[in-house]
Parts: structure tokens; C-alpha cells; sequence
């Protein structure tokens, strides 16, 4: 029986242990493609996981910073979700690396262009939305990633692309997607608006709210109705749509802006008292105290409006003082600063509160023109400086030379004295004789040589400098006339300051070009008769026939031009041209500074500088030279059609300027956040954890 029991104990044994002997390729399949289902799935998830936790922590701190009451400083993407973000993305695009036919592609594909997009990186997001179109042109995941390769292109300033998409995708989701659809007419209004074309962006707003059922899309699409009614002129209708706004339950600030705007948009209206009583209503109300300077600044606002001038003058001082270092006293400066400008025409007062205004609060949309108008009054100040300075000098030559005068025609009367008093035969030709003391007798030849000489170099010299003191003081009223005609601009002082050039100075050639500024001022901004302007073109022609403001003139009054000679720097200009044609840019340039140097009356001048820019620019990439050259073109001749040209460059070199400084501040404001999130963690992280006495140490979590 023993025996028997042998075998079958064997065959067990050699059944069990099988695996572990022997390789089966059938059971190592299964088990291989069981790990790997299970690890893709895992990454899937994970991904997934980590996408949604970003995705959350943005829109909540998306939602946070909309509800501040102070948004100078740029939204920023948390740190925490950025580095969810960038997790998922790479486990997404390990899943499309090893599983490229998994049916969890699509999902993959639009994780990771919304979280690129999430992160800023558009070219990238983009590039991920089009792949998902192209591979799954058909599903739901498509349809979304169209919607968001459509917000990626907006923000690439791609506009009419994204347009283009959006009103497919509009048409296309709204039988089956009301979501889609009603966020892409948020979209396409949004875009309409910020291009100034309030009847589609008001037709597209309305389309939201009528497919939407997103809680933050529905009230903004509101209140953006109200803004669009308001910039028409549809003020009773904006005021209605400002109110409808807390039908959907907006957020904090969203519905202090829409009461603020329903309020304001009632003094636009006219209704000054009503305006303010609405504003007094919401001080009086505690919960909007974190823009109680806000609502102090626009009462001072109304109070303007309405001729209470000194009851406003005294609120904007109030909102300086109460609330110091925030976008209201910036502003109440800047509001200040422009009623002694335009209502007391005290420039001294308005460029110290330009001034104040400038600093107050740098991430004010009011620093920039704030900075600007004061440079201009300091510019103002100092030409006055130097006028008065001018003048006072010349007064003081003018006596200087008077009492040299006086102190010569002494010494004339006392030699004319001393020879009248003693007749002598012409003296021998020798220097001097002998005194009764060895003493020389000075020679009167000599002396009066002498004495002619120093006067005529003490008169040359007083000459001199007075003819250059009163260019000066030309040039300087010249300035003062530009100052007033382009930067302030004040066309009456600009007049003014223009014919001052033409009396003081007929002679010189600054005449010709101020009076044709005046010309300009009654064609352009202060309208006079044409035979005024006539006027002025035939008195540049008869008293500057020379002048190339008088052939100006001539193709203002239809009449035929004079041939004149050559302009020296016109063949110089031409030869630059040349050489820049050949490629020789260097030797172009040289001949254009020396254009701009040796021919500083030529017309050809300001069309030299110009050329130099732009090689600088074009030909060079020398972007800081070229704008350096614009600059100068800008100064000198503010009114030729080249500086026309050379202004929308160098403005747009300040505006990138301001962005990269104001990103700078940014960033330094985010590094300064991060470090110290990491300082709190570190701390929070070597805080020691206590267990109660009685109770047994858990293990830890797994992560």
C-alpha cells in the first residue's frame, strides 16, 4: 500500500512546484501583461489625479485674486499646482510614449495641452490641441480641446485665428455641448470687446447667459453686458444691466464693481445727487471697507463734476492723506494734479502732484501718464529757467558794456586833456628818451595803439556773446512754442510763444519755421479761415523765399515751386542710400551722421536721422542705438512725418520697458512668496509631532 501512495505523492509534488522549475511562456504572458495593464493604469490615474488637485488649486486662487481688493500685482500660477502640472504632464506623456493605442490617448492628449495652457506655455498647448483634433477628430475630448486651443491663440494675440475657431466651434457645440458653447461666446465677446466692437461683444455676452451654466462665466458676462451698454452711450440700460448683475450671484468684488459702475454711470447721466447718495450708502455700508478709498476718490470725482470745486479739492487731499501708498491717492494726485493744470493753470502745483502721483503706487494705471506730464512740466520749468536766466545775462552784458563805455570815453577826454594842454613837434622815431631821472617817457603811439585795440576785442567779445545769448533765448522760445503745440498741448501759448520768435527774431532762420507752426496750429487744431492761413504762407514766401518752409508754403497755396540748387546733403543722402543698397551699412551710417553734423538747417536732415534708425534697427539690430537716434528725431523735429514714424517705435520700446520692469517686480514679489511658503514648510516640517501617552505610534502613510 505504501508503495502505491509513492507516485501520486510525487506527481503532487512535481504539480506544485512546477513554476518554480520549470519556465511556462503562457503563464509569464498573462502575468507580463497584467503588471503592465496595471502600471499604465496606475500612471493614467495618477496623472489624472494630480491634474485635477492643480487644476483645482488654480481656479481657487484664480477666484481668490478676482475677489482681492487690490489686483496691482500680476496673478501668478501657485507653486504647488505649476509643479502638479508639470507631473502630470510627464506621466501623461510617458502613457502616450509605451501605450500610444490606449483608450485613455484622447483624455492624455487634452491633460496635457490644459496644462501647459495652465502654465503659460501657449506654443506647446497648442501643439498638443491639434494633435488631439488630428488623431480624434471626432470626440467629445476634440470638441473641448478646440475650445481651448481657441483660448491659447487669444492670448498669443493670434485674434483672427481665434475668432475664426471659436464661431465654428460655437455653431458646431450648441445642439450638443451647451457648456462649450456658451464658454466659447464668452470668449469670442471677451475678444470683441477688447477690440472696441461693443455691438458684437454685447450680442455674444447675451448668448452666454443663454447657454451657460457656469457660476463665475454668468455674472462677469452680466456686468460686461452693463460696460458694453455703457461705452454706446446706453446709460439708463447700463445702469439696469449694473443691477441685474447680483442675480447671479456674484462674488464680493465683482458686486461692489457692478454697484460702483451702476452708481457712476447715474452721474454720467447728469444726476449728481443721486450719484452720491448711492455712494454715501456704500461707505456707510462696513463690508465694503476694504474700497472705502475707492469710494471716497469717485465722490471727489462727482464733486468735480458737479462745480463744487474746492468740496473735491479738499476730498482728493483727504483720499492723499487716509489712504496713503494705494492706487485712490495715486489717482486722487494725478486728479489734482490735472485740475491745477487745466482749472488754476498752476504748473507749479500740478508738477509736484504729478510728481506725487508717479511714486504714490508704482502698479497704478495712472504712474505711466503721470511720469510723462511731469517730465513735461520739468521740462516746461526749465526752459523758463533758462529764459529768465538768458535775459538777466544779457541785461548784464548790456550794463557791463555801458559802463565799459563810459569808463573808455573817460580815458579818451584825458588824453584828448593832457595833449590839448602842451603843443609838441612830432617825436623822433626811437621808443622813449631819458627823464631828469634816468626815467622813460612812455611813447603815446604806443599807448593808444594799445588802448584801440583792447577796446575793439572787449567790444568784438561783448558782440559775440550777446548775439549768442539771443539765439538762445530764440531757441528757447522756439521750445516753449513746441512744448505747448505737442506735449501739453496749450495751442494758444504754443501761438504765442511761436509769434514771440517772430518778433524778436525775424532774421533768424527759427522765424520761417514758427511761423509755419503757426500755420499748422489753425489748420490742425485751431481752425481759422483759409485766408488766414494763406496769409501766413505768403509772408514765409516774400520774407524766407530761400527757406524750405517757403516751398512749403508754396505747395500749400497751389503755387509752383522754385529750382533751386542742389542741397549738398541731398547728394550725401543719395550716396547713403547707395552704399546701403550694397550692403555697406557702416559707411552709409557715417555718412549720415555727417549729414546730421555739418548740415543742421538742411531739410534733408531730419530724413538722414530717420534712415539712421532704421539701419540701426533693421540692418544692425542695434535696437538700443536706433531708438537713441529716434529720440534725438523726436526732439529736433517733433512735426515731420519721420518723427510720425519714429514715435509709435520708440513708445513702443517704453511700453516693453515698463512690462519687463513691472515683470521684474513681479517676479521678485513671487521669488520673495516662494521663500517663504518654503521657510513655513521647513518650520512646519521640524516641528516635532506628540502622541498622547496611551496611545501606540501608527505607522506612517504611504505618500
Amino acid at each position: 500500500m505504501k508503495k502505491k501512495r509513492v507516485l501520486p505523492v510525487l506527481l503532487l509534488s512535481v504539480f506544485l512546484f512546477h513554476g518554480c522549475f520549470v519556465y511556462d511562456p503562457a503563464a509569464s504572458f498573462v502575468a507580463q501583461r497584467y503588471t503592465n495593464t496595471v502600471s499604465y493604469f496606475n500612471t493614467f490615474y495618477n496623472a489624472e489625479r494630480l491634474f485635477s488637485e492643480a487644476e483645482s488649486e488654480y481656479l481657487r486662487a484664480e477666484r481668490e485674486y478676482r475677489e482681492q481688493a487690490d489686483q496691482s500685482r500680476p496673478f501668478s500660477v501657485p507653486a504647488a499646482a505649476r509643479t502638479k502640472f508639470t507631473t502630470s504632464i510627464e506621466k501623461n506623456s510617458k502613457l502616450l510614449s509605451f501605450y500610444p493605442r490606449s483608450k485613455w490617448v484622447p483624455d492624455a492628449l487634452l491633460m496635457i495641452g490644459k496644462a501647459y495652457y495652465y502654465i503659460g506655455d501657449d506654443v506647446r498647448a497648442e501643439r498638443k490641441f491639434l494633435e488631439l483634433a488630428a488623431q480624434y477628430p471626432g470626440s467629445d475630448e476634440a470638441l473641448e480641446g478646440t475650445f481651448w486651443r481657441g483660448r491659447s491663440l487669444l492670448r498669443m494675440k493670434k485674434t483672427d485665428a481665434a475668432v475664426e475657431l471659436l464661431l465654428q466651434l460655437e455653431s458646431k457645440a450648441l445642439p450638443v455641448d451647451d457648456d462649450i458653447a456658451g464658454r466659447a461666446a464668452y470668449e469670442l465677446a471677451r475678444s470683441y470687446f477688447s477690440s472696441a466692437d461693443y455691438e458684437r461683444a454685447l450680442r455674444y455676452f447675451r448668448r452666454t447667459l443663454e447657454t451657460t451654466d457656469d457660476d463665475d462665466i454668468a455674472p462677469e458676462a452680466q456686468y460686461q453686458i452693463g460696460r458694453c451698454l455703457e461705452l454706446r452711450g446706453e446709460f439708463s440700460d447700463a445702469r439696469y444691466a449694473y443691477d441685474d448683475v447680483q442675480r447671479y450671484g456674484p462674488g464680493y468684488t465683482l458686486q461692489f464693481n457692478a454697484e460702483l459702475s451702476s452708481a457712476l454711470v447715474v452721474a454720467r447721466m447728469g444726476q449728481y445727487d443721486a450719484a452720491l447718495d448711492r455712494l454715501n450708502d456704500m461707505l456707510d455700508d462696513m463690508k465694503n471697507r476694504e474700497f472705502f478709498g475707492r469710494l471716497h476718490l469717485e465722490v471727489a470725482n462727482i464733486l468735480m463734476q458737479k462745480g463744487e470745486r474746492a468740496e473735491a479739492v479738499q476730498k482728493y487731499v483727504y483720499v492723499d492723506t487716509a489712504f496713503a501708498r494705494s492706487d485712490a491717492a495715486a489717482r486722487s494726485y494725478f486728479a489734482l494734479a490735472r485740475y491745477f493744470e487745466t482749472t488754476e493753470v498752476n504748473y507749479d502745483s500740478a508738477r509736484n502732484y504729478y510728481g506725487r502721483a508717479k511714486t504714490e503706487f508704482p502698479a497704478s494705471a495712472v504712474t505711466a501718464e503721470a511720469a510723462a506730464k511731469h517730465e513735461v512740466f520739468v521740462k516746461y520749468f526749465g526752459l523758463t529757467r533758462d529764459l529768465a536766466r538768458y535775459d538777466s545775462l544779457i541785461l548784464f552784458t548790456a550794463r557791463q558794456k555801458a559802463a565799459g563805455d563810459s569808463a573808455a570815453a573817460s580815458y579818451r577826454d584825458s588824453l584828448t586833456s593832457k595833449d590839448s594842454a602842451v603843443v609838441r613837434p612830432p617825436a623822433p622815431k626811437k621808443a622813449a628818451s631819458p627823464g631828469r631821472k634816468g626815467e622813460m617817457k612812455p611813447d603815446t603811439s604806443a599807448v593808444d595803439s594799445t588802448f584801440i585795440k583792447r577796446e575793439a576785442a572787449r567790444l568784438a567779445a561783448h558782440t559775440v556773446l550777446t548775439d549768442s545769448l539771443r539765439r538762445s533765448v530764440l531757441r528757447t522760445k522756439f521750445e516753449l512754442g513746441g512744448l505747448f503745440f505737442l506735449e501739453m498741448p496749450i495751442p494758444d501759448s504754443a501761438v504765442h510763444w511761436f509769434s514771440m520768435v517772430v518778433a524778436t527774431g525775424p532774421e533768424s532762420e527759427l522765424a520761417p519755421r514758427a511761423l509755419y507752426s503757426i500755420a499748422e496750429i489753425y489748420r490742425s487744431i485751431l481752425p481759422r479761415p483759409q485766408e488766414v492761413r494763406d496769409s501766413l504762407y505768403r509772408v514765409i514766401i516774400e520774407r524766407y523765399p530761400a527757406s524750405p518752409y517757403a516751398q512749403e508754403a508754396r505747395k500749400s497755396l497751389g503755387l509752383p515751386l522754385l529750382q533751386q540748387e542742389r542741397d549738398p546733403a541731398e547728394e550725401l543722402y543719395a550716396s547713403a542710400e547707395v552704399r546701403a543698397e550694397l550692403g555697406q551699412v557702416t559707411e552709409a551710417l557715417s555718412v549720415l551722421r555727417d549729414i546730421e553734423r555739418s548740415h543742421p538747417l538742411s531739410p534733408v536732415r531730419p530724413k538722414a536721422m530717420y534712415m539712421s534708425g532704421w539701419l540701426y534697427e533693421h540692418r544692425l539690430t542695434k535696437s538700443d542705438s536706433a531708438v537713441a537716434v529716434y529720440r534725438r528725431l523726436l526732439a529736433q523735429y517733433p512735426a515731420t512725418p519721420y518723427a510720425a514714424e519714429a514715435r509709435p517705435k520708440v513708445a513702443a520700446v517704453d511700453a516693453e520697458a515698463k512690462r519687463i520692469d513691472e515683470e521684474r517686480k513681479a517676479q521678485e514679489l513671487e521669488r520673495q512668496r516662494l521663500e517663504e511658503e518654503e521657510k513655513a514648510a521647513r518650520t512646519n516640517a521640524v516641528k516635532p509631532v506628540s502622541a498622547p501617552a496611551d496611545s501606540a505610534a501608527a505607522p506612517p502613510k504611504e505618500p
